[in-house]
């Protein structure tokens, strides 16, 4: 095959995908160039998820015409010189790929007026190419307009997700910088309708509240940490608030959102006791870090940073969590109660304990079992004449409530529970939109929800059948995280089985202790069914052991 040279505006259509990658990616290269050009209102817009217009308007320091004609030819920045520049990088934007990355794969229109001109100017681009240039009057500040992306590249176009998916990848990139910029005024419109608009704040806290609500402050501590080439101010949860999703967690460095798996696993294990498998704290950490010991040209899309000395920034972050939620108050007191053998609290019964009103019978290959104990909080032991059986609890607990919560459905006879006083749930927009999407499912299974303000649901009604202790916004909040991340399908088809296999997950907490009789009735109804012996997300609920096995281990045979 023979080598052959590429086409410029092939190159330029290549290296767009390094940088723009769905509508998402186009919102956040231009709120960088915003907040670059030191704008104080940021107004976002889009329609059809950002596929047929993206639109965001700022009243920066706006362009020059030769600066605008020149801001869309690949590689032209105002923001470095040199290689030197590199350490010393204190904007969003560097590399001077972004417009011209959108307007390889999109029509462009751009606006734009500097403070000292009396007219502002109108640049149309098409396919990477200038098409018209002309003068227009404009207030100060720019407008770029991103109009049917990917139009020309047919193979981007159909891995772009669900309008849903789309539309939220923006609502979170948006409330990132939202969250970073508290002093910056954010608004976001889709289709006509406002999402959020947020008002200039003056500090972190404010902006919080405006985000998440007011009630969500009580459940926040505030991080102030000044060390020698790193600073770190924010607010964290306490130790005893938890989340099963990472919608609340927002880390920045010198005003930059970024993902770190580093900061992120020195903050989870600052929180390591006090948080349970996929439970998260809220964290909202700002560092402010000398830019020579840190290198944000990892990546194009600049999310990513890498640190010089990644060990003593994980030390730092740990010990500072640590220093904050841990105190005499949150340290579990150890109690020990040395044997006794007389002591009349040790059970006289057997070790194979048999219920006094009957003896567990169970149908289909499980005769005469036996009850015999729990160990760990995990897991309850039961035996018949020739196996030992080990029943993972919670897995079980979660396999009876779905076929409770699917026999009831398909019987179109699921009973619900009003609340007495409904529970106003307070959420970020993204996942007041989520929740909106999925309204009329969690309907069908006894979720009755109504909106009860700007980004907040009152829920006024929940199925019978999860019982009444049940923290019914871990439920809430566990569907609205799996529908982000795509654990729940999209299609009508699966997208109810999924929502009713997270509530059931959600509503059984493993380290629940339950009675001998309540161990006794979980086994029954275990038992009971079909199919016992997988949980609705396919994790065996029960470990059988052979005596055989048994004796082999100890060499009885």
């Amino acid at each position: 095959m023979k080598i052959k040279v590429l086409s410029l505006d092939l190159i330029n259509k290549i290296a767009a995908g390094e940088v723009i990658e769905r509508p998402a990616s186009v919102v956040k290269e231009l709120v960088e160039n915003s907040l670059d050009a030191g704008a104080k209102n940021i107004a976002v817009k889009i329609k059809n998820s950002g596929r047929e217009l993206i639109s965001v308007s700022d009243d920066g320091c706006g362009m020059s015409k030769e600066d605008a004609v020149l801001s869309i030819e690949r590689h032209s920045t105002s923001k470095i010189s040199d290689i030197t520049d590199l350490d010393k990088i204190h904007t969003m934007g560097f590399r001077g790929e972004a417009l011209p990355s959108i307007a390889s794969v999109s029509t462009m229109l751009i606006t734009t007026k500097p403070p000292d001109t009396k007219t502002g100017f109108l640049l149309e681009i098409k396919d990477g190419k200038l098409a018209n240039l002309q003068d227009k009057g404009c207030p100060g500040g720019t407008t770029v307009e991103v109009k049917n992306i990917f139009q020309n590249i047919p193979a981007r176009l159909k891995f772009l997700k669900s309008d849903n998916t789309e539309k939220n990848k923006i609502i979170s990139i948006l409330t990132d910088y939202a969250a970073v910029n508290f002093n910056i005024a954010f608004s976001l419109t889709s289709d006509g309708k406002e999402l959020f608009s947020y008002s200039p704040a003056t500090n972190l806290k404010i902006r919080i509240a405006q985000i998440f609500g007011n009630v969500f402050l009580t459940e926040l501590i505030k991080l102030n940490l000044q060390h020698e080439k790193i600073s770190i101010y924010g607010f964290i949860s306490k130790s005893e608030i938890k989340f099963l999703s990472r919608n609340r967690i927002f880390i920045s460095v010198n005003k930059r959102p970024i993902n770190s798996r580093m900061i992120l696993s020195a903050v989870k294990n600052g929180y390591s006791e006090f948080l349970n498998g996929n439970e998260n704290p809220a964290v909202f950490l700002a560092f402010e870090i000398k830019p020579d010991i840190i290198d944000v040209n990892v990546h194009p899309t600049k999310r990513e940073i890498k640190f010089k000395d990644e060990g003593a920034i994980y030390s730092l972050i740990y010990q500072t969590i640590r220093n904050h939620i841990v105190t005499k108050e949150t340290i579990p007191e150890i109690s020990y109660t040395p044997y006794q053998k007389s002591d009349e609290r040790i059970s006289t019964q057997p070790t194979e304990y048999i219920a006094k009103e009957k003896q567990s019978q169970f149908i289909e290959k499980k005769p005469a079992l036996r009850h015999i104990g729990r160990i760990f909080e995990l897991y309850i032991l039961a035996k018949d004449y020739e196996n030992l059986f080990i029943v993972d609890q919670h897995a079980a607990q979660e396999k009876i409530l779905y076929e409770k919560f699917k026999k009831s459905i398909d019987k179109k006879n699921l009973p619900v529970q009003n609340l007495l006083i409904p529970l106003n749930i307070e959420m970020s927009p993204k996942e007041f939109d989520i929740l909106s999407t999925l309204k009329d499912r969690l309907e069908k299974i006894g979720f009755i929800i109504e909106e009860f303000g700007k980004n907040s649901y009152a829920v006024k009604s929940v199925p019978a059948i999860i019982g009444e202790t049940v923290v019914i916004a871990d439920i809430i909040n566990e569907i609205i995280r799996k529908k982000k991340v795509g654990e729940i399908s999209e299609t009508s088809n699966t997208l109810l089985d999924d929502i009713i296999k997270t509530a059931c997950k959600t509503a059984i907490k493993s380290g629940d202790k339950l009675s001998d009789a309540e161990a006794i009735k979980l086994l029954e109804e275990l038992f009971a069914l079909e199919n016992p012996y997988t949980c609705p997300h396919g994790r065996p609920t029960i470990i059988k052991i052979a005596k055989e096995e048994l004796d082999r281990k100890f060499l009885r045979k």
